[in-house]
């Protein structure tokens, strides 16, 4: 696929925010003029805000760059950011192992058209192409460094095998890595200090410095290479998301790190005039099992159906190809009895699945133990385990006739190699004989997809669409690198790739 095909696409959601912005010019006019300090309480060349994957990337490239380098965060750890809390897939093209293998015919154009496809063309080419063309670079960075290891898996959405993962599952992976190398490099990070105020110098288009933290433990830094804003998202809190995404308030799980509430990027709207891009579209996965309020963990209910396990409603029945990529799966949710849906299993079902995962990773993130699963089944809240299919109804409230009139259907298209509800033709087992295994899930809501507007060197823009100078993003703060819909392992991908260019780019690298 050439650079003209991609181009050719018709990017809507560009279109759409170009327009707003142009119409708009008053915003302009709209940023807090605000006077530069007589005297700074800090000088140095960058300043790195936020502290997860993609902030840690950052603050690690600018420094073995040459540039000093100080980190603000809002929260308390780099263990409380949303890469510590994602399940460790890392989409990449042109790693050392997927280059190793000769069956593997990838290309950055590739990667960025699966992700265009899938965000339903919503996406803003910019950070995607940045993201496609250096994935591989930042992902061998990291396995270069001690990353756990690691294998490639095939992933719904993705047309090749590019996908990284570790079998932890977990993202505190990537956090350990990047923990040690910041030790190494002797960088501190300024804990409990959220970005306040960016100081800006109107006459040069320059951001040049932040106000970070409060009462006594406010400070004022100044930037003289510039500032990288990688402040997270919008999901830490239930009334976070709710705020931003209305059409979700009140439903699913809301997980993510508590000081991911978009302040920081209201904030930069307020001084800097930068407009903001898709912001109704979140990741919001068809996973979550809801325990109490709007918390809960997470069911990786797809390992089950490749296993021979099935997707049903409360009425028994299918609704949906069980090989639908899963973000795309939430959508039907909405028609779905009660908001809600179940991942079916029989007893060989369920042991063919454990074979490959352990129950820890199949159900829990971020926290489950086996053991709580198992008492969780006992509970019988979300988890039912049962001898009969009877038996198994009267405890979850599944419709009994329903689910069997649709076990019958299946078990046909299992021996004809014919489905005729949703066309699969690679069904292999049957689901016939007990005890029967069945997890409730509803959406949850766990990324943001939008933020500000940037370049492909992660340069922010501005009202007017142009660079405002100093001044890069990465990771989950950027705008439009999923579009609508969000793929499995692009946002701990996009997180780390981000962070690694922008802490190159804001010290003045360029390409070859």
């Amino acid at each position: 696929m050439s650079k003209t095909d991609l181009s050719r696409r018709h990017f809507l959601g560009a279109a759409v925010s170009t327009a707003a912005a142009a119409a708009l010019p008053g915003l302009a006019h709209a940023r807090t003029q605000t006077a530069l300090p007589e005297k700074w309480d800090m000088e140095t060349d960058v300043v790195v805000l936020g502290c997860g994957g993609a902030g840690m990337m950052a603050a690690c490239q600018a420094h073995d760059a040459g540039a000093k380098v100080e980190i603000f965060d809002k929260g308390q750890s780099p263990f409380h950011t949303a890469t510590n809390l994602c399940g460790g897939l890392f989409a990449a093209y042109g790693t050392k192992m997927q280059k190793a293998d000769p069956s593997i015919k990838d290309s950055w154009e590739a990667f960025a058209q699966d992700i265009i496809a899938y965000g339903n063309y919503m996406s803003l080419k910019e950070p995607v192409y940045a993201f496609a063309k250096h994935s591989g670079e930042a992902f061998d960075w990291l396995a270069e460094r001690g990353l756990a290891k690691h294998h490639i898996e095939p992933y719904a959405g993705h047309s090749h095998n590019r996908c990284m993962r570790q079998e932890s599952f977990k993202g505190r992976d990537y956090i350990e890595v990047l923990v040690k190398q910041l030790e190494e490099r002797k960088l501190e990070i300024h804990h409990g200090m959220g970005v306040k105020r960016f100081f800006y110098d109107e006459a040069q288009n320059r951001v040049v410095g932040v106000e970070c933290g409060e009462g006594k433990n406010k400070v004022t830094c100044r930037a003289k290479m510039g500032v990288v804003m990688a402040t997270g998202g919008i999901t830490g809190t239930a009334e976070s998301l709710d705020r931003w995404v209305p059409n979700v308030a009140g439903k699913g799980v809301v997980i993510g790190c508590p000081t991911s509430d978009g302040e920081a990027m209201l904030t930069a709207v307020r001084d800097l005039g930068t407009p903001l891009s898709h912001m109704q579209y979140i990741a919001s996965y068809p996973c979550g099992i809801v325990t109490h309020g709007r918390n809960g963990p997470y069911c990786r209910w797809w390992f089950i159906t490749n296993n021979g396990g099935i997707l049903i409603n409360k009425n028994g029945k299918r609704f949906i190809t069980e090989k639908e990529g899963i973000c795309h799966v939430t959508p039907s949710l909405a028609f779905n009895p009660d908001g809600c849906h179940y991942v079916l299993a029989d007893e060989a079902t369920w042991q063919r699945t454990l074979q490959k995962i352990k129950l820890s990773a199949l159900v829990g993130l971020p926290s489950w133990t086996a053991e709580r699963i198992e008492s969780e089944f006992q509970k019988g809240q979300n988890l039912w385990k049962a001898d009969t299919l009877e038996e198994l109804c009267e405890k979850s409230g599944v419709n009994l006739e329903g689910l069997k009139e649709q076990l019958a259907v299946w078990n046909k298209a299992v021996e004809t190699k014919n489905d005729l509800q949703f066309g699969r033709k690679d069904q292999e087992w049957k689901i016939e004989k007990g005890p029967y295994y069945l997890i409730r899930m509803f959406s949850w809501n766990n990324l943001s997809c939008g933020g500000v507007r940037v370049t492909e060197h992660f340069e922010v823009l501005g009202w007017d669409m142009k660079p405002i100078k100093g001044f890069y993003a990465a990771g989950e703060t950027v705008a439009g690198v999923h579009g609508a819909f969000y793929c499995g392992g692009n946002a701990c991908g996009f997180a780390h790739t981000s962070g690694y260019m922008a802490g190159k780019y804001v010290t003045g690298y360029k390409e070859a």
